[in-house]
């Protein structure tokens, strides 16, 4: 029964290449002594295997509790809270590093004693990347610089230095104490990977409680960072900081990275999207207007997020302003800035003016696209209008034949979800008459209907149909 127990816990836990130690399995199986932990060695396991430098940090878990979580067999087993999953460290095989020796490195570089790294080494304890986010967190909430603790962690374990999650605890530290030239180094290695850290290692601009000043001219330190740096840093940078800012509500220090950034159209786009969600209109209107005062090239895009802003808050009169402005600028109108407005103008069930720039739509040569028809279509069944919408999708039938399998197929779904059974068959009768190929799902919805409600006629009747259309 041992054994057979035994192949049981295997088979549970067990993955390729795996190998188990462990103390007790029974009370009654003595074994001889072990640490009172479990060693991992898992090739096939994302939990438990070793973890790519640059591999996503979300689908990381750095360390288990296994003494108070779930895995306990017959005796209550404690593990210590940091487990190194790196196998190939040099420190593989040391003692692994506890609550209170994470402490002891912490006090030791708070005290920036001279011989840092040779005490570090005498501890012989490993490092897991919890207790190394743990000690970087500890010493930034301390503001002491992590610097000389980096260095010897890249001597002792460069797997850990190229983490992400770490690296940008550290050039979050470093910007908490001013010395940005430090993260060059580590900005640079990262961007030869082509690994961003993102608003995590940035963060730092947003904890200091400085006037409006001094917190500009730390944003002009980080961007002349990005610039030294280059690549991925140099061309995301920049939208990185007016995000985060953008976010945070301070919106003055957005606009001034875009100012001092070149005032790029594509910067501003960036805080104009920001200001959509937020339903900020008087916002993003304002920022248009700076557009064109400073010369920025002013384009379809940067009104068509001004149509949606002012679309998504219900300003209609103004929403039309915008829209006479751009064909009076000879803004290029394209398909989004229709789909905004029609959208816009389906929800209010204003179908006189949809039609309207339907038809503008078909004299400019531009192809309405499918959600676009799905909109018009829908709105005319809320508001009961189901002739009209019989008609539309016939009308466009003639005009667009690319989406016409997609509005007949949307037609009959309508009719069946009000329980119009009939109409829907006569809706795709219609359509396999002038040849074209319904949904299949839809077609055996309505097939299915047909047989419940009215026999196996009709059912077949449509069987035949589409049979002859697909051969």
């Amino acid at each position: 029964m041992g054994i057979r127990k035994l192949c049981n816990i295997l088979r549970f836990f067990s993955t390729p290449n795996s190998a188990f130690l462990f103390s007790h399995f029974f009370h009654n199986t003595p074994l001889p002594h072990m640490p009172s932990s479990f060693l991992f060695s898992i090739g096939g396991s994302s939990l438990f295997s070793p973890k790519h430098p640059f591999a996503s940090s979300s689908t990381f878990h750095s360390y288990i509790d296994v003494g108070h979580s779930c895995f306990m067999f017959g005796s209550h087993v404690h593990v210590p809270r940091y487990v190194c999953t790196y196998t190939n460290t040099p420190y593989w095989g040391s003692p692994h590093v506890a609550s209170e020796q994470v402490s002891q490195i912490i006090a030791l570089i708070r005290e920036d004693v001279d011989d840092l790294g040779a005490k570090l080494n005498t501890m012989n304890v490993s490092l897991s990347e919890a207790s190394v986010i743990n000690i970087f967190q500890k010493l930034s909430s301390e503001r002491v610089s992590a610097l000389r603790f980096f260095d010897w962690l890249k001597c002792s374990n460069p797997k850990l230095c190229c983490d992400p999650d770490i690296g940008s605890l550290f050039v979050n530290n470093c910007g908490l104490l001013g010395n940005y030239e430090a993260t060059v180094p580590i900005l640079c290695e990262f961007n030869l990977n082509g690994v961003f850290l993102g608003m995590k290692a940035f963060g730092f601009l947003l904890d200091f409680d400085l006037d409006k000043a001094s917190t500009m001219e730390c944003v002009r330190k980080v961007m002349d960072v990005f610039n030294e740096v280059g690549g991925v840093y140099q061309s995301c940078g920049v939208p990185l900081l007016i995000e985060m800012f953008g976010v945070s509500g301070s919106f003055e220090i957005a606009e001034f990275v875009i100012r001092i950034a070149g005032r790029k159209v594509k910067h501003y786009h960036v805080l104009m999207r920001i200001m959509c969600k937020k339903g900020d209109c008087e916002r993003v209107g304002d920022l248009v207007k700076e557009m064109k005062r400073s010369g920025c090239d002013v384009n379809g895009s940067t009104y068509n997020l001004l149509l949606s802003c002012l679309c998504k808050n219900g300003k209609i009169d103004e929403a039309c302003h915008v829209f006479e402005t751009m064909e009076k600028d000879s803004v290029l109108l394209d398909v989004h800035t229709f789909d905004i407005v029609i959208n816009f103008l389906c929800k209010r069930h204003q179908f006189d003016l949809v039609l309207k720039l339907l038809e503008k739509m078909n004299l400019k040569g531009i192809e309405p696209r499918i959600l676009t028809h799905a909109a018009v279509i829908k709105s005319y069944f809320e508001s009961g209008r189901y002739e009209e919408a019989h008609k539309y999708v016939i009308g466009s039938a003639g005009k667009l034949s690319y989406s016409s399998n997609a509005n007949y197929s949307l037609l009959a779904t309508l009719h069946l979800k009000n329980g119009n059974v009939l109409f829907a068959h006569k809706v795709l009768s219609e359509m396999m008459d002038k040849g074209l190929k319904p949904n299949f799902s839809v077609y055996m919805k309505v097939r299915k209907c047909l047989e419940k409600g009215y026999g196996k006629d009709l059912s077949l009747e449509l069987l035949r149909r589409y049979s002859s259309l697909i051969e």
